[in-house]
């Protein structure tokens, strides 16, 4: 789920007449006259003075980027690594890279690029923010003029950082889950309802996912209980009719965790054992039974209500799922080195990496070279750069992603070969 922005235009004591603060996530700057926000969605888009574009993404390391200081070197290197490399792909480097301490302890770099264009030169500068307390973020500047003359205008604006404590979305989500169970236990009674993670919750065999009914009541929080309460009446409504014979049609495949299906094993307690095969290192293949408000993991049982051997089950859910899914070379175009695509929107969209054979196209126009992450269920990153800045701008990207969304799935990478994935290290 994408971070709300919010926009409040303050009067300020800084100097900055008319200046206002805009709150990026947890960042907060106080910018002068002329820019306002065009992107509320990560990362952030602003339009500036003479037709200045400015992109921000705000991030959080790793829980192993702050268990030392060894750990926070290694993370400061990686990001004067991916900096410089940025700043040369986009020119001359007129600015070198430069640290310094802000005043609230914030460590702020900076490197800045001559554009040579046709009849304009333009810059291309980069800042990174990195909090005390674990927040990224990443700042550019893009537009025509001189690169010191444009950076010598910006750089007081990171004076007025700000790091907000945030919405604490992981309990916001924990409360949200626990408030749906509790009107699921009312109906149901207390045994029947487990939660299984943060906006996930078992019923028996059946799976309800509360993400899409935690995005409406965020964005319309007077129409949250009203939607809440459709929701939980058609879980209890499927919840009532589970006993129905599965149909073939239903079947999807998924990608999941290692971790996740042998506690969906345990936690079938006998009753219908989940079924699912490697895939690649700490992930595995598995079957859903679709619905359209939820879903539940095919069992055994239900391999043999439907006549089919689970190797069978397993076939007719990949080919229902390349039937139900956009075409992959409708909606991943080939990517320059250094770019990063994003896949989204369908509750399946991480399981096309088991269409392994669909992806030969794009790894072929991309020189072979075709990284995959699978941040969430339904968000499938894909990139053309395996050089280590470019990897290391991939696994942030995904962390930050998986620290954000309701369904967090992995931040393992994989690697397209001729004979397939294989594991990133």
């Amino acid at each position: 789920m994408r971070i709300a922005l919010l926009l409040v235009s303050l009067a300020l004591s800084t100097g900055l007449a008319g200046a206002h603060e805009i709150r990026l996530g947890s960042l907060s700057l106080d910018w002068p006259v002329g820019y306002t926000l065009k992107s509320g969605r990560p990362p952030f888009e602003l339009s500036g003075p003479d037709g200045a574009k400015v992109l921000v993404t705000v991030m959080r390391p790793g829980p192993s980027a702050k268990a030392s200081p060894e750990a926070l070197a290694k993370l400061q290197a990686s990001i004067e690594r991916l900096l410089t490399e940025q700043a040369r792909k986009a020119g001359q480097v007129v600015l070198p890279l430069a640290s310094e301490t802000l005043p609230d302890g914030t460590q702020l770099q900076s490197i800045g690029s001559e554009v040579s264009g046709l009849f304009k030169t333009g810059y291309f500068l980069q800042y990174a923010l990195t909090a005390r307390h674990g927040p990224i973020a990443f700042v550019t500047f893009e537009g025509h003029g001189p690169t010191t003359a444009q950076h010598e205008a910006v750089k007081g604006l990171f004076r007025s950082v700000h790091w907000e404590a945030g919405d604490d979305s992981l309990a916001e989500r924990t409360a949200f889950t626990e408030r749906a169970a509790a009107l699921l236990r009312s109906r149901l009674g207390d045994a029947a309802v487990v939660i299984a993670a943060p906006l996930t919750l078992k019923i028996g065999d059946l799976q309800a996912n509360l993400d899409r009914v935690y995005d409406f009541c965020r964005s319309n929080t007077g129409g949250c209980d009203d939607e809440l309460q459709r929701y939980v009446q058609a879980v209890v409504d499927v919840h009532g009719k589970s006993a129905v014979a599965v149909t073939r049609e239903a079947l999807r495949a998924v990608v999941r965790t290692v971790a996740y299906a042998e506690t969906a094993t345990r936690s079938a307690a006998g009753q219908a054992t989940a079924l699912y095969r490697p895939f690649a290192e700490g992930l595995v293949a598995m079957s859903m039974v679709d619905s359209p408000r939820s879903a539940r993991l095919l069992g055994e049982a239900d391999c043999q209500s439907l006549g089919l051997s689970p190797l069978q089950a397993q076939e007719l859910a990949l080919a229902n799922l390349r039937r139900t899914l956009r075409p992959l070379s409708e909606v991943a175009q080939p990517l320059k080195h250094g770019a990063i695509g994003t896949l989204q929107g369908d509750f399946y969209e991480s399981g096309r990496v088991l269409l392994y054979e669909d992806w030969a196209p794009l790894a072929q126009a991309q020189q072979g070279v075709l990284i995959v992450a699978l941040p969430s269920k339904d968000v499938l990153l894909y990139a053309a750069d395996d050089s280590p800045a470019g990897l290391d701008a991939l696994r942030m990207q995904v962390r930050e992603l998986m620290r954000r969304v309701p369904g967090p799935l992995t931040d393992v990478l994989l690697r397209w070969t001729p004979s397939g994935w294989q594991t990133v290290r």
